[in-house]
């Protein structure tokens, strides 16, 4: 049986990354569960919100927590939250018992982008509002405005893009030569797709002689990145970069590339996504070339996001947390370094 965590909170409730705004809702009141076809919004004041969380692992997601937390309790919330440990199995288990439980509203981080669309689609169904966050799931399968209110995190193809200009500024500019591997998330998670797809497209747009020699999966974990960094080194020891999808997967990478004799940030440029205090310090200390915010602190977007829903607003279909790029060179990383997380 899963395990909840039930965080009280004082008060009464407030009751206050597509396009497809406008969609209108009807309140839950008027909706039978079991039948229900349309988006709901909660009949009355919100005092329950549910929240299925895809993992707690690492400082991204511990950040995301606390945040969370945080603005549920500001905005007079109760908070249902489960942790499904990055297993799809156990995270379609957990929302079923979420839905079971009747919750005002359903918050879902998904594992990955199919797995969970359907039970997205099974909350609707039940007359229940959700809201994605941080990862998307495959809207094909469940649309903002029909099967969840909206999405609410950061522009993932955005994010990679941004990684490729800082590894083609790190290795000299758009007539560079060079050979890089690229490191990648969860398979079929948003964020591993879509910051992939940014990241190759910017790059082959913009520097065509830079090309990447491997693509394998690390799964945003730091031990693994490292093992997948060292047979990789072995089998193209002149490499010059390294794009890796999140900051675990960087850092592991250059224990491995120290490891082996190289000399990360100088011989090897090293670029991610995060901005984990353990990675800016990397950058402060010239390791790693620079990092790709995707900040985790999602709270109050969200709960903001969610008090406008619940009195009646529109929402686009996708909520945007803004990010940034942190470097050493141009002062941006030690700037930032006292907030990281």
């Amino acid at each position: 049986m899963m395990n909840i965590a039930l965080i009280a909170v004082l008060g009464m409730a407030l009751s206050a990354c597509g396009g497809s705004g406008g969609n209108s809702a009807s309140s839950s009141s008027s909706c039978v569960p079991g039948s229900n076809t349309k988006l709901v919004r909660p009949s009355g004041p919100v005092h329950k919100v549910a929240w299925s969380q895809n993992a707690l692992d690492g400082a991204w997601r511990f950040a995301e927590e606390a945040s969370i937390e945080a603005a549920a309790k500001a905005h007079g919330y109760q908070l249902l939250k489960t942790n499904a440990n990055n297993s799809d199995v156990q995270q379609v288990q957990d929302i079923q018992n979420l839905i079971n439980d009747h919750p005002d509203v359903l918050l879902v981080d998904p594992h990955t982008e199919d797995a969970e669309a359907a039970q997205v689609v099974a909350a609707r169904k039940a007359c229940i509002p959700v809201v994605v966050v941080d990862r998307d799931v495959n809207e094909q399968q469940a649309s903002p405005g029909r099967d969840f209110a909206t999405f609410v995190g950061g522009d993932f193809k955005k994010e990679g893009a941004l990684a490729a200009d800082a590894l083609i500024e790190a290795l000299g500019g758009s007539s560079a030569k060079a050979t890089i591997v690229e490191l990648d998330g969860t398979t079929g998670s948003s964020p591993a797709i879509l910051r992939g797809g940014g990241f190759n497209g910017e790059l082959a747009a913009k520097a065509p002689g830079i090309k990447i020699v491997a693509e394998q999966t690390a799964d945003f974990n730091r031990a693994t990145g490292q093992q997948v960094m060292a047979t990789l080194i072995q089998q193209y020891p002149d490499i010059k970069g390294v794009f890796a999808h999140n900051d675990e997967m960087a850092i592991g990478a250059i224990t491995a590339l120290k490891a082996a004799g190289k000399h990360p940030g100088q011989d090897i440029k090293v670029v991610s996504i995060d901005g984990t205090k353990d990675a800016v310090n990397l950058v402060v200390s010239g390791e790693e070339y620079a990092v790709v915010e995707c900040n985790p602190r999602l709270g109050s977007l969200v709960f903001d996001t969610l008090d406008k829903f619940v009195k009646g607003d529109d929402l686009p279909a996708w909520v945007v947390q803004p990010d940034r790029v942190f470097k050493k060179a141009d002062g941006t990383a030690a700037a930032y370094l006292p907030n990281a997380f």
